[in-house]
């Protein structure tokens, strides 16, 4: 490992980190491709996530929606957005609206599943969906926030990495596909392969991590990985409901998790304004 990574709080690290920062920023803003693909990724994840849920209240079975399974990775990468405007009151508009989109698709993906689970008399599932609706508000709402406050992400969203995420989904798909393709199995798998990913992605960045970050992603990993385990159970025999309820509350957990690390690691202008001064001596 690079010895700056061991040194967080040295100055050394603060510069290379804000330079790596300044770095991924102009080539974020520079690439037209690369902000309106983060921009309408975020849309057609939670989109394809509402489709799916009612098709599977239209159809009355367990498939959760293999589209909204490989896209919705994008719905927890919408912290990364970055919309301009003429002035910044226009900009502070389209951010509100956006996140508003998201946020009806999304919640109105939940109500659905709360829907299906309360006809097929599911409370578990059904307080799963209720906590997860309170969650998303949660998350998004503070996404709003902070970008009209122009808080900058930590975590940077570049061109290599959009690949990587989209290439690693392609591989997932292939092995998806098989499986639910299969009348007789049930699926639920939603969340399960976008966390995985992520906590992937994210654990790059730990060196730069505040002990609350690292406290974030850890229990993220430890959630993901029960969550992961339990579900793979369930997929061998259906019969297991416990096993299908412990995979559905660890993954809120690390869901949680997750949105407490990208709330997190946000920072605000006065602190980037601090950092600066004190890399330049005054």
């Amino acid at each position: 490992m690079h010895p700056l990574s061991i040194r967080p709080h040295h100055a050394g690290l603060d510069s290379f980190s804000g330079q790596s920062a300044d770095v991924a920023s102009h080539e974020f803003k520079s690439d037209t491709f690369l902000r309106v693909a983060m921009s309408v990724l975020p849309v057609a994840a939670v989109l394809s996530y509402q489709i799916d849920a009612i098709w599977q209240l239209q159809i009355r079975n367990m498939y959760a929606g293999l589209s909204s399974t490989i896209l919705h990775i994008f719905y927890f990468l919408q912290f990364y957005i970055h919309l301009k405007g003429s002035s910044k009151t226009i900009a502070n508009i389209y951010t509100y609206v956006y996140h508003i989109i998201i946020w009806i698709f999304k919640t109105g993906g939940n109500i659905t599943y709360f829907l299906y689970h309360y006809r097929e008399k599911n409370i578990f599932h059904q307080c799963i969906f209720a906590l997860r609706t309170l969650q998303d508000t949660i998350f998004i709402s503070f996404l709003c926030i902070y970008k009209i406050r122009a808080y900058e992400p930590l975590i940077c969203v570049q061109h290599k990495v959009l690949f990587s995420v989209i290439s690693r989904l392609e591989i997932i798909l292939a092995i998806l596909v098989p499986i639910f393709a299969q009348e007789n199995l049930v699926k639920r798998t939603v969340a399960n392969i976008s966390l995985f990913i992520l906590y992937d992605f994210f654990s790059v960045y730990y060196h730069l991590f505040t002990l609350r970050l690292k406290w974030a992603l850890w229990l993220f990993v430890v959630f993901m990985t029960i969550s992961v385990a339990n579900e793979w159970l369930y997929f061998v025999n259906h019969q297991w409901n416990l096993c299908d309820q412990i995979s559905a509350g660890f993954e809120l957990l690390a869901e949680c998790a997750c949105c407490l690390l990208i709330i997190w690691q946000f920072r605000s202008p006065m602190t980037l304004l601090s950092s600066d001064q004190s890399l330049t001596g005054f």
